[in-house]
């Protein structure tokens, strides 16, 4: 009989308590993007994007969530409009500025 890995209370908790960081420091990246300097920004906007379609990804998947986007999970998460529309221009910008950069 095959070792089902997902019924072990372990392994799950060790996940939950990785993707707590990797949320955790998602958010301080995010917040330190949407406090980039436009004209030489020291973080990543679509490095941070793509963490967060990770988060979104994972909170779906695993949780059975229903999160419809990036931009819906920032909004439950307490994100103006104006710093989602932020981080769009500033993922464009990056896109311009970088264009080796993949989506």
């Amino acid at each position: 009989m095959p070792d089902n890995k997902w019924n072990n209370p372990e392994l799950c908790e060790c996940i939950e308590r990785i993707v707590g960081r990797y949320c955790s420091e998602t958010f301080i990246l995010l917040d330190k993007v949407l406090a980039n300097d436009p004209n030489d920004p020291e973080y990543s906007a679509n490095t941070v994007y793509h963490c967060l379609e990770n988060v979104v990804t994972f909170q779906n998947l695993y949780y059975g969530e229903k999160i419809p986007n990036v931009v819906e999970y920032l909004r439950n998460n307490g994100y103006r409009d104006e710093d989602i529309t932020l981080l769009d221009q500033q993922c464009a910008d990056e896109k311009r500025r970088c264009p080796w950069i993949e989506d």
